[in-house]
């Protein structure tokens, strides 16, 4: 997969470079004088991640309205479509080719791991430039030259949460428990990626126990057992909520954390009238970001939408802004990658953003903290921000940095 990838990158920049494009770096969609460019997003609108599908097509319609509001010609620049993937590869195949035929010349890609997988192995045959705003697996960018993302990886969020643990927290026994049920693909490159980082900088993996939805009482002692100094739940909602209740009831004061999976309204309203003690988890966003793009954005979404934007909303709207300075007078996938990669140090409504070679990134990555408040007679759970910092100064907190 690697070889090939890199490859088609080599005769890419071979082709930009002699001025000559092959036919198959043309990109797809057809952009006639004063034409509006096509763009569609593959959403699982029908499937069983439907919920935060919506939400990314609220953050995309907004998206679509800002920029052509703000088309200097006063002629629309942009023609969004939405296409359902059902959240499955049969789906993911038949949205991709219905929007090839629709004249596409753009992809915002799905949600979930597994979904996005499916939409992005047809990118480079339809050739359709595809930006993906929400999954994080660290190989999809090496699937093809065609596939870029405003998202972290899982490999950049996990050296994030091992540095922030061991650095910062002084935690430097991790031990894990990944729920077998739910996202394994998710889950299983999380608890690699966070387990190889923690180990490199000198920590160390005390358990990595698999279960099958919530872990039992035996389970739990088990864990408890290894002498963990924090623990990691690759899985969320419900059953992340019921695993941290169950380590606190059996003792556990240390940090309990999880990934950005973390980041959704049935984790914290499942920890209602609980005191859920010392928990993080990484954030591709919080809602206490002062930047003046993302102020605005939610205000008009709230004008809007009538409610507050989150992760999901704020990446999609990023994701279509991004996908149209990349389609700027860009025919070829080279003129594209060009384009991209002149976004540096931008300020998105996320994030801070530097676009790198080959679908790397650099942008703000954020650690959310669980707080609790009293509301009457009862504890309610908030999140909260408890630190950010851009990906590529990370370096600068590792000891071997100084030397």
């Amino acid at each position: 997969m690697k070889s090939h990838f890199f490859s088609t990158v080599i005769i890419a920049l071979t082709a930009l470079l002699s001025g000559c494009v092959g036919p198959e770096f043309y990109i797809n969609g057809y952009r006639g004088k004063n034409a509006p460019i096509r763009v569609a997003a593959i959403l699982p609108l029908s499937g069983s991640n439907r919920i935060p599908a919506e939400q990314m097509k609220s953050g995309l319609l907004q998206a679509e309205h800002d920029i052509n509001i703000n088309s200097f010609s006063g002629r629309k620049k942009l023609l969004l479509r939405f296409f359902d993937s059902k959240g499955n590869a049969a789906g993911a195949d038949s949205a991709m080719e219905e929007a090839a035929r629709w004249g596409a010349s753009g992809v915002i890609a799905g949600y979930s791991t597994d979904e996005v997988s499916a939409i992005i192995k047809n990118s480079a045959r339809l050739q359709m430039p595809t930006v993906i705003p929400l999954a994080t697996a660290t190989a999809h960018t090496m699937v093809s030259p065609f596939i870029y993302r405003n998202s972290y990886t899982d490999f950049q969020q996990a050296d994030m949460l091992a540095n922030y643990l061991l650095y910062w927290r002084q935690a430097k026994h991790l031990g894990i428990f990944i729920d077998e049920n739910s996202e394994i693909d998710y889950q299983s490159n999380i608890s690699r990626d966070v387990s190889q980082h923690i180990q490199d900088i000198g920590g160390s993996i005390t358990k990595t126990t698999m279960i099958k939805g919530v872990p039992s009482d035996r389970e739990i002692t088990d864990m408890l057992k290894s002498d963990p100094e924090a623990v990691l739940l690759t899985y969320s909602g419900k059953n992340a909520a019921e695993t941290i209740k169950k380590l606190r009831n059996g003792g556990f004061t240390g940090i309990i954390c999880g990934a950005d999976n973390w980041d959704n309204d049935e984790l914290i309203s499942a920890l209602d009238n609980f005191k859920v003690g010392d928990c993080l988890y990484m954030a591709f966003f919080n809602d206490e970001n002062k930047s003046p793009e993302y102020l605005k954005f939610k205000a008009d979404f709230r004008k809007r939408f009538f409610h507050n934007p989150g992760a999901c909303e704020t990446q999609s709207y990023d994701a279509l802004k991004f996908l149209m300075v990349g389609l700027e007078k860009a025919e070829t996938l080279p003129e594209f990658d060009r384009n991209w990669r002149k976004i540096k140090l931008l300020q998105g409504a996320a994030a801070i953003y530097t676009m790198r070679p080959k679908g790397d990134i650099d942008r703000t990555i954020y650690i959310n903290s669980i707080g609790v408040k009293r509301v009457n007679d009862k504890i309610k759970p908030f999140s909260r921000l408890s630190h950010q910092m851009q990906y590529s100064k990370l370096r600068e907190y590792k000891p071997e940095y100084y030397q």
